[in-house]
């Protein structure tokens, strides 16, 4: 039985997981149809993103699967069983907490659900574990100079390349935030331009427009001529190598194989991905004097300590603290 789709009682039920071709876990299929029912509204009814929703049922197939090698039927599941499966979990914290964190989810929407009477995962702790400072590459300001200047803008595709990337620069935006515009998200407040970002759980956050984004997007939305197309993707694809723009707006994966691509021409820091022009940004930000309250509210991030893991200042070592070393 796939979670592309499910058919009880002539009901077909649209999938959790579409496109990530994840089949339901045997464990909910042998427990009947009102856990597999539930089971499934757990991934329409009470995750609204896409990725979050991925995710989790990656991480709790993968459960499920370990317990039905284990000989497990999903009622017999308990604590000491979850507990095993932290134990053995082969990846590193972060990831074993998340996983834990959707098996804690899912059971309590059992329970909530009339399914189970009580959740097994409610006691169970995952590894403790703390990070004072992000991993994600961040490029130095010359690097980002070098990068944003060998973008070939005699096209299209630099042009949209080289808008996308400082729109991330210096709004301090997620990818996922900034692909999702439309061009109506790029908009005229007083003499300025704003960008509407959309973030994680129907959110929407508003942040004036840098000088140079704006710049680099008025050139990218004047020859793509996308002005009155106010409904649509604003950083689209291409067709091939054919330099003419779809309608269909940009993935991450395509965004991060452009940036790929751009980093090893540009002989940059080739570990840049995706997120990097996030950190870059607010590390160049501080650096210039910016307060880290006001990254914060740029960043639209929640919680302080997450603009921490983006400040990167004393990643740099300079040469005089070396030669402070001395025989």
């Amino acid at each position: 039985m796939s979670l592309i789709g499910i058919s009880q009682k002539g009901l077909t039920t649209p999938s959790p997981t579409q496109g990530s071709g994840l089949s339901l876990p045997v464990l909910i299929t042998n427990a009947g149809q009102e856990t597999a029912r539930r089971f499934i509204e757990f991934f329409i009814v009470s995750i609204r993103n896409q990725n979050t929703r991925e995710a989790y049922a990656r991480a709790i197939k993968q459960f499920l699967d370990w317990c039905n090698e284990y000989g497990l039927e999903f009622s017999d599941i308990n604590s000491l069983a979850i507990a095993a499966y932290v134990e053995r979990h082969p990846g590193s914290a972060p990831t074993i907490n998340q996983h834990l964190a959707a098996i804690r989810i899912m059971f309590r929407w059992m329970v909530t659900g009339g399914i189970l009477k009580e959740s097994p995962a409610a006691e169970v702790r995952g590894p403790k574990y703390r990070i004072k400072k992000g991993k994600t590459p961040v490029l130095t300001d010359e690097e980002m100079r070098e990068l944003l200047d060998s973008i070939d803008v005699s096209h299209i595709v630099g042009l949209r390349d080289r808008a996308l990337i400082a729109t991330m620069f210096f709004s301090f935006a997620r990818i996922g935030a900034v692909l999702g515009m439309q061009v109506e998200d790029y908009f005229q407040k007083g003499k300025r331009y704003w960008l509407r970002l959309h973030e994680k759980g129907g959110k929407y956050h508003e942040v004036p427009t840098h000088h140079k984004a704006e710049e680099y997007l008025d050139q990218y939305i004047d020859e793509a001529d996308l002005w009155n197309e106010k409904g649509t993707p604003l950083f689209r694809t291409t067709i091939g190598k054919t330099r003419k723009l779809t309608e269909r707006g940009l993935q991450r994966q395509e965004a991060w194989a452009m940036i790929k691509r751009r980093a090893l021409a540009a002989g940059v820091n080739t570990d840049a991905c995706n997120h990097t022009f996030r950190a870059s940004g607010i590390t160049n930000y501080l650096r210039n004097g910016g307060s880290r309250d006001n990254a914060q509210k740029i960043a639209a991030h929640e919680n302080s300590k997450t603009t921490a893991l983006y400040d990167r200042r004393e990643d740099t070592i300079s040469l005089d603290e070396i030669e402070r070393i001395r025989l």
